[in-house]
């Protein structure tokens, strides 16, 4: 230390607290990643109490998720099981072709272009075994990753993890949620295990190059659900690149400061109730549910572990080849589907059955077509994606969000018609302004 600076902080108590927490959280940063980077070589680290006891279960799903009761079989007759086969050959012929496709192209050509016969497909249901094929390439994993390195050099990824190494601030936040993501499901069951590695450093990495997001409650979920199925931490990712930065996507402003994005869906689901489903919005209001009791998770995670997980699937799948639109068209296509019921529920009844969607078994197909019919009707209606924001100043750094000042000051509009009274600063009906750093 300088040392003109040392004989100040002698006289200074307040730099001695500051130089003495800037090395406690240094100290703690390499911790953390020093338990990961070991692994479950470091069993003095691991308390009984936090491993899962697995000993009780029975049998596992298709999907990977452990639970106490046994899962029945699937069982198809000679004929269900034709019609599944054929159905997978022309989707392993069509994934062939479209990499084929994508191989001769340029790395960086232009939008996303689709197999004619993709859309169609996407909306019977993507095979589960070609999921970790098809999901890449409609988030287009390589030519984001390439665009990116062709601008700002080779190694992001890498030079990320090593950058929250040494200086995220968000890394006990993430090693606590990383050790609550799926528990239940064969990947991420054990503590410091190789999963649990991959979503560690995948979440340290992006809070370095995301700078105006950081890390938020809600992302290990989405990454954990790309590492289930693209398996390479990087690939991962980059999957969280292309939906969060992507313009197909834009789940950015779902994790920014004050979830801007997240009350502006809320708003317009509002909007979309009163329109398409009167007695259900009347009824709600009735019960005074607003749609933050049941519908902030539906837009933060895009339905994770809010559905059944095979139905999550299906949505994930639409999601990924149409966009954005899908989070606003399937929450009404859910209450339509329970229309009936919903309107005949007291509050108690609607917060159970809403809060507990994932464990009924629904008619997937018959959800699946109210969203395809309800998409196509809010797109009659050009009500299918959601409004401008009211933005004062708008952020789009031409350089790489990692080069961002780690305090730059930004001021977001933010609508407040939705829930009443919550922000003080503004009148209901008005826009408030929020100084905030990114």
């Amino acid at each position: 230390m300088d040392p003109a600076l040392l004989a100040r902080a002698t006289l200074d108590p307040s730099l001695q607290d500051a130089e003495r927490e800037q090395k406690e959280k240094a100290e703690e940063r390499e911790r953390i990643f020093e338990r990961y980077t070991q692994g479950r070589s470091r069993t003095d680290d691991i308390e009984p109490w936090e491993e899962p006891n697995f000993s009780h279960y029975l049998m596992k799903d298709q999907y990977g998720f452990i639970h106490e009761k046994p899962i029945p079989m699937e069982s198809l007759d000679k004929k269900a099981l034709k019609e599944k086969q054929a159905k997978e050959r022309k989707w392993y012929k069509m994934v062939k072709d479209w990499e084929k496709d994508k191989e001769s192209s340029r790395e960086d050509a232009g939008p996303t272009s689709f197999p004619d016969e993709l859309k169609t497909r996407i909306w019977q249901g993507c095979p589960n075994s070609l999921r970790g094929r098809v999901w890449p390439l409609m988030l287009r994993i390589k030519e984001i990753k390439h665009s990116n390195e062709r601008e700002f050099g080779a190694h992001i990824y890498e030079r990320m993890k090593d950058k929250a190494r040494r200086n995220s601030q968000d890394l006990r936040q993430i090693d606590l949620d990383v050790h609550r993501t799926y528990r239940n499901h064969e990947m991420f069951q054990w503590k410091y295990g190789v999963m649990q590695q991959k979503l560690f450093y995948v979440l340290a990495a992006y809070s370095m190059f995301n700078r105006e997001v950081g890390y938020c409650q809600g992302m290990a979920n989405v990454v954990a659900l790309m590492l289930m199925y693209l398996h390479e931490e990087e690939d991962a990712f980059w999957a969280l690149t292309s939906l969060l930065r992507g313009d197909r996507y834009q789940m950015n402003d779902f994790f920014t400061p004050r979830l801007p994005k997240l009350f502006r869906c809320l708003d317009h689901h509002m909007v979309l109730r009163k329109k398409f489903i009167p007695a259900v919005h009347k009824h709600f209001n009735k019960m005074q549910y607003e749609p933050t009791l049941y519908a902030t998770k539906w837009f933060l995670q895009c339905y994770l572990d809010k559905l059944p997980f095979s139905l999550t699937l299906r949505v994930w799948d639409i999601f990924l080849f149409e966009g954005e639109e899908i989070e606003t068209a399937m929450a009404l296509a859910i209450l339509r589907t329970f229309k009936k019921q919903l309107v005949k529920s007291n509050d108690e009844q609607l917060n159970e059955f809403m809060s507990r969607l994932a464990e009924h078994q629904l008619d997937e197909e018959k959800i699946i077509d109210n969203l395809s019919e309800t998409l196509m009707e809010l797109r009659r209606a050009r009500l299918s994606h959601l409004p401008k924001p009211a933005v004062i100043e708008e952020i789009k750094p031409s350089e790489s969000l990692s080069t961002l000042p780690s305090h730059k000051k930004c001021y977001i509009a933010v609508n407040t018609t939705v829930p009443r009274g919550r922000d003080a600063k503004a009148p209901r009906g008005q826009t408030a302004v929020y100084e905030t750093t990114v």
